[in-house]
């Protein structure tokens, strides 16, 4: 059958699946203008006709089902020798699908068993019998209710399943040891298979685990699955016992209705709510106690259970509990110690490593302080690896090659998030392939952080500057609140906070631009915001603090600021902690970790460059940061942005002046329009962006162009003044959803300037744009492709792009004549190139190949701002680097380690 034909009242309209049963489409019910499933059953299936007269039967019976939770089944039918079931259209996704991006909350495991139980119940009181409940088998609709599918299809394939050689694995798995025997089934089969799928939600794998069918019968057979409650941390003991007996071998000893589990999934999920059951914390250190209620909140394990039922449960069980009678026996003992004879205050300690080759210098402890996480290999194109504290072993996490930035941990130390490409996803620490958890929002889709709530139900992230929520096993992202309403328009490096109440505290960063940073605060209960002080990355410690770095993104530095949970706001003043340390994080007994600070800013030394990267000039003293030099049109001057003013170097007499000085605004993003002795900068005060202009000597007041609530960034005038172009951030009031691309606007002889107009607005991240000397071009990057390429278009937007880069490239530059354009290409090692193109613009646009100039070890890669410029002359170039030695690799960052960093300044405050 095809799309667009017909088979007796029924309409395709599009293929939805195929494999071994059939194949599946949607169609239109012509007769009662609705839209079903058709599913047409594999030909080879109803060559037994006694086989497909039972299965009709069962198929039938189905049909009379009316339950919630069991797809409903509108016709059975057999046209033109094709035979065909006609059933409900369902949106949502498998269980399947849902548990390969992780376990699912406990919550919601507990829910989905209960209701798919309820639908058992319904159809085993009619005497129909699934014979095939897996997570393949079930529906999860957008509002989380399960849907059982295709009742009564098992009986096609079950006499001859066991000797099929292609037996779909995902269906053996979940048999019960009677049908692996071959003997009749009944209902107690299908609460077997709801058992394996309940274990399968909760510790996201499936109870048996053989790697071929013959393997996978016998382990079900004859072996016991591995106990929930070493599996995942805060599985009740209660749980422990529900799957247990819902994987009884004997039957007998099983459940013996799926009503009974239905009311102890219930009851279960009611003492979760409570607090009421009985929890053993896995994954703790060797001697700690585990996390239990109190005697009479505990379950009794024989409790409605035949003795034989329980035997294999209480092997389990009578370990774990006199594991925890003996912890507790030692805690005591210990108390009593203390009691006596107080310990010492845990001294502090510190050591380091340096991760061998590039490294992101940004790296991650886990929650439970036992691995730290870090980007290392190729710049651009690095992987995530883990160390180990415990025995100082690396390892690369598998399918993360390419992330851009250093992911977030899971509350449980299991997986970790992280950007890849477009997509946020998820991979667990053991192994396995990373799973996607939704595609990042938004038109440029940047990630500037994310976090895991403690509960490790949802992730909160940073895409395009704004912040978004998902469920931890993936999901539709929702904004969490549109930042467009408070003078700072941007929110990134989320937070969590873990209250003892549970998650209703976030912290995050708001931003005007990277130059103006607040820490601030939400409560996710009344949806209320604050500011604290300025800051950036903020982690809490559980000493009381939010550790964070200075205002100002390119400075180093570690400051501690006192919080309260009680009101989610400071009780005190920063202090500083580290002058140099940056990208801080803290595990959960307070072990903080973070990078050393000659990463980002550092000691920088304005160095000149001949084409073949031999230093030929130094410029003044060494600085401290510094970023965006630009040459003066005549090649006398170069203007840079350091900490957030603008300076300007004589290159005649080597002498630098200050030209912006004030507390209250933020100056960034300096170009000079050629053959001008004014340069031009953005400047933040507030919530008010403006264009200055200002004589290079300062001898004048700045005047004020353009005044804008909108983004200014990455400023270019056209030759002949007519023309800015700029990349846009959405400020105060902007609406939800809206984000900044390649703008611009025209100039009016008055002086004023017409209303802003798109250049290029697309999902990725467009950034630099830079006009060629005649205003016909634009030179841009954009990671359209995945990474940053340098491309060209046509000035006004005109139909036409050219690529220019082969191997990624960063930060266009034309040459003053229009005959070259440079781009920085980033290779092995982290260390990056200068490359040249000769181009033509006199009749359109022609360009030749890339040309290698020199390898730019020490050379900035930054995607929103120039680290470098070219003379009028195009044979010298002007950077920050490291003078004479800049040649050499830079130096490398290492990671800090301070356990118990409080005691240093415990008597300081």
């Amino acid at each position: 059958m095809m799309v667009g034909q017909s088979i007796s009242h029924y309409k395709l309209v599009a293929k939805l699946g195929e494999g071994g049963m059939g194949v599946v489409f949607k169609a239109e019910d012509t007769k009662l203008e609705r839209i079903v499933a058709l599913k047409f059953l594999a030909q080879h299936l109803l060559d037994d006709e006694e086989a497909k007269e039972r299965f009709l039967r069962e198929a039938k019976a189905a049909a009379a089902l009316h339950h919630p939770n069991v797809c409903p089944v509108h016709e059975i039918d057999e046209v033109d020798g094709k035979t065909f079931i006609s059933m409900a259209f369902l949106k949502g996704e498998t269980l399947e699908d849902q548990i390969e991006r992780g376990p699912l909350s406990l919550k919601d495991a507990l829910d989905i068993a209960r209701q798919v139980a309820d639908g058992l119940q319904a159809a085993h009181a009619e005497g129909i019998y699934h014979r095939d409940i897996k997570p393949a088998n079930i529906i999860i609709s957008p509002e989380g209710r399960p849907t059982i599918m295709d009742f009564g299809l098992a009986r096609l394939t079950e006499p001859s399943r066991l000797t099929k050689t292609d037996t779909a694995m995902g269906t053996v798995a979940y048999m019960s040891p009677e049908q692996a025997q071959g003997i009749e089934v009944d209902s107690r089969s299908d609460l077997w298979s709801l058992g394996c799928v309940l274990y399968e939600m909760v510790s996201g794998q499936r109870p048996f685990q053989g790697q071929y069918d013959q393997a996978l019968l016998y382990e079900i057979c004859h072996e016991e699955p591995a106990a929930l409650t070493g599996l995942r941390t805060g599985v009740p003991i209660e749980l422990e016992l529900l799957t247990s007996k819902c994987l009884a071998k004997d039957r007998d000893d099983r459940y013996q209705y799926a009503k009974e589990i239905a009311v102890d999934l219930r009851t279960l999920a009611e003492k979760l709510k409570s607090g009421h059951s009985t929890i053993l914390r896995t994954g703790q250190m060797s001697g700690a106690v585990p996390a239990t209620m109190t005697s009479a909140q505990t379950v009794n394990p024989a409790e409605a259970m035949p003795p034989d039922a329980v035997v294999v449960a209480k092997r389990k069980l009578q370990a774990v509990y006199a594991l925890a009678a003996i912890a507790t026996l030692a805690f005591l003992g210990l108390l009593a110690f203390n009691m006596a004879e107080a310990p010492p205050e845990t001294p502090l300690r510190r050591f380091s490593f340096a991760p061998d080759g590039y490294f992101a210098r940004t790296s991650l402890i886990s929650p439970d302080g036992k691995s730290i996480l870090y980007q290392a290999g190729t710049a651009g194109q690095g992987s995530l690896w883990l160390r180990s504290l415990s025995d100082e072993s690396a390892r690369e996490l598998a399918g993360t090659a390419g992330t851009q930035v250093v992911g977030f941990w899971s509350p449980d130390s299991l997986s970790i998030g992280f950007q890849a490409g477009r997509e946020l996803k998820r991979v667990s620490i053991n192994g396995g392939d990373p799973i996607t958890l939704c595609e990042l929002p938004g038109q440029s889709n940047i990630f500037v952080g994310g976090t895991w709530s403690p509960d490790g139900e949802r992730i909160v992230f940073s895409s395009g500057l704004r912040l978004y929520e998902i469920p931890a096993r993936g999901g539709e992202p929702q904004m969490l609140f549109d930042p467009g309403d408070s003078p700072r328009s941007t929110s990134i490096s989320p937070h969590f906070l873990p209250t003892d109440g549970g998650s209703h505290g976030l912290a995050y960063v708001a931003a005007v631009s990277a130059a103006d940073q607040m820490l601030a605060v939400m409560d996710l209960e009344t949806g209320e915001r604050r500011e604290l002080a300025p800051g950036r990355r903020p982690v809490y410690s559980s000493d009381g603090y939010l550790i964070h770095g200075p205002r100002l993104s390119n400075e180093p530095g570690l400051r501690a600021l006192p919080f309260s949970f009680d009101t989610l706001g400071a009780t005190g003043q920063s202090f500083p902690i580290d002058e140099t340390g940056q990208a801080a994080s803290v595990a959960l007994d307070g072990t903080l970790v973070y990078t050393d600070g000659v990463a980002t800013g550092g000691i920088r030394q304005i160095v000149v460059r001949n084409r073949s990267g031999e230093v030929v000039q130094t410029i003044g003293e060494p600085i401290d940061g510094g970023i965006s030099p630009v040459v003066s049109p005549d090649g006398r001057t170069v203007a840079l942005e350091i900490a957030g003013d603008i300076w300007v170097y004589d290159l005649d007499r080597n002498i630098r002046t200050r030209l912006t000085a004030s507390a209250d605004s933020r100056e960034r993003g300096v170009f000079w329009p050629s053959s001008s002795n004014e340069l031009s900068y953005a400047s933040y005060v507030g919530p008010s962006r403006q264009v200055m202009t200002q004589v290079a000597d300062g001898s004048v007041p700045p005047n004020a162009l353009l005044e804008t609530t909108h983004g200014l960034d990455s400023l270019d005038w056209s030759s002949d003044g007519q023309y800015l172009i700029y990349n846009g951030l959405p400020g105060a009031g902007a609406a939800a959803g809206e984000e900044g691309g390649i703008l611009y606007r025209e100039r009016g002889p008055d002086g004023s300037f017409a209303e802003e107009k798109p250049f290029l607005l697309t999902p990725g991240a467009e950034r630099l744009p830079q006009f060629s000397p005649d205003g016909r071009f634009i030179a841009y990057h954009w990671n359209v492709s995945g990474r940053f390429e340098v491309y060209v278009r046509p000035f006004p937007p005109a139909p036409g792009q050219w690529q220019l880069s082969v191997a990624g490239g960063l930060q266009p530059r034309w040459s003053a004549d229009g005959n070259e354009l440079f781009y920085v290409e980033r290779g092995e090692g982290g260390v990056s190139a200068l490359m040249a193109v000769s181009v033509s613009t006199q009749s359109g646009f022609v360009s030749e190949e890339p040309r290698r100039l020199f390898a730019w070890p020490d050379l900035a890669m930054s995607a929103l701002h120039h680290d470098y410029d070219v003379f009028p002359d195009g044979q010298k170039i002007v950077a920050l680097g490291r003078g004479q030695g800049s040649e050499q690799a830079a130096e490398q960052p290492t990671i800090r380690i301070v356990q118990n960093w409080y005691e240093e300044f415990r008597d300081r405050e």
